[in-house]
């Protein structure tokens, strides 16, 4: 059975196709293409039809064939939460779940689509509660990218949220990290997961991004904001460029990352006290900039390394560069090995 992964991006469309055969998983195609400038921000038809336009063409330039389509959600715009709830059965959970709902989510439950999944039954977190992961997404927003694959000529199959995705590939990759945390450096938002022996225990979303370093750049330096860009790509983070210049200009966004970070590894060691997160897996196109992995390493106090989504994958040497570019396809990786 194959199974496409299509991470819509505000700044790039991303496919990844993958077959699955028993417990083998093989890389048919993957690739590729710009999303239109502010398409996915707009309520216009002709924009709308614009992001169908690119994803019919991405298809047609990888030969992606296969029609079980899994695509995700912006975190930013979904309600993703980790709740405890005393120990009940699944239809018991069921009817609770959507007076739960009311609790943690802003809106109306009649404008959301609830969805909940079981993490951990209550005798393995060792209270009488269980816990649940709780998304709720907003109807409209679901509307919208269901009419987007419909214009593509193409039929959505599963939909979850992006860091759901992003920690589905990446924790094939930590098999040896007790608990690992997943930052997902996307244009417009930064997510977070805390992956505590290969399950969610923990999301949040940063509204700051690639696009915010490149305005303080911007701004900082002087620069027009493609100037900006080209520069941030370039020299990153790396502090011994443009007499680290650059480096200062990007602090204040930085730390409000950094700080967030620092914020949820707080909470959740506050209430897993016996955990400790070791390692924080890189993932998203801002993840690749120079000097990235060192800047969070020492930042955060712990080992840090670019996320690679194609451990345990097979593909053949055609695919090698795609090697590198693995912190950018952990979404659609991820949504590829959704087996629903």
């Amino acid at each position: 059975m194959n199974i496409v992964g299509l991470d819509i991006g505000s700044q790039s469309i991303k496919l990844v196709e993958l077959a699955h055969a028993g417990n083998s998983v093989t890389l048919v195609t993957a690739g590729t293409i710009p999303t239109p400038p502010k398409a996915l921000a707009s309520p216009l038809p002709a924009d709308a039809q614009a992001v169908a336009v690119a994803i019919k063409k991405l298809m047609k330039d990888t030969g992606a064939t296969s029609k079980n389509i899994n695509i995700a959600l912006p975190e930013s715009q979904v309600f993703t939460r980790v709740i405890d709830v005393p120990q009940l059965s699944q239809r018991e959970l069921t009817s609770a779940i959507k007076w739960e709902a009311e609790q943690y989510i802003p809106l109306p439950l009649d404008q959301v689509n609830i969805d909940f999944s079981i993490l951990r039954e209550s005798k393995e977190t060792g209270t009488n509660k269980m816990e649940v992961l709780l998304v709720a997404a907003p109807k409209a927003l679901l509307e919208k990218y269901v009419n987007i694959l419909d214009l593509a000529d193409v039929t959505t199959g599963g939909v979850e949220t992006e860091i759901i995705a992003a920690s589905r590939a990446l924790v094939r990759s930590a098999t040896t990290i007790k608990t690992a945390m997943v930052v997902s450096l996307g244009a417009q938002t930064t997510d977070l997961a805390i992956l505590r022996n290969g399950v969610l225990a923990f999301t949040r979303s940063i509204s700051a991004g690639g696009e915010a370093l490149s305005r303080a750049l911007a701004a900082g330096l002087g620069f027009e904001q493609t100037q900006a860009e080209e520069f941030k790509k370039t020299y990153g983070l790396e502090q011994d460029k443009l007499e680290g210049k650059i480096v200062a200009a990007a602090k204040p966004i930085m730390d409000t990352i950094v700080g967030e970070i620092k914020r949820a590894v707080a909470f959740y060691q506050e209430k897993y006290k016996d955990s400790k997160v070791e390692a924080v897996l890189l993932s998203g196109g801002t993840a690749r900039l120079p000097g990235l992995v060192v800047y969070m390493a020492q930042a955060l106090g712990v080992e840090a390394q670019l996320a690679n989504p194609w451990v345990g994958i097979r593909k053949e040497s055609r695919f090698a560069a795609l090697d590198s570019e693995g912190p950018v396809f952990a979404v659609a990786v991820g949504l590829a090995l959704k087996i629903s």
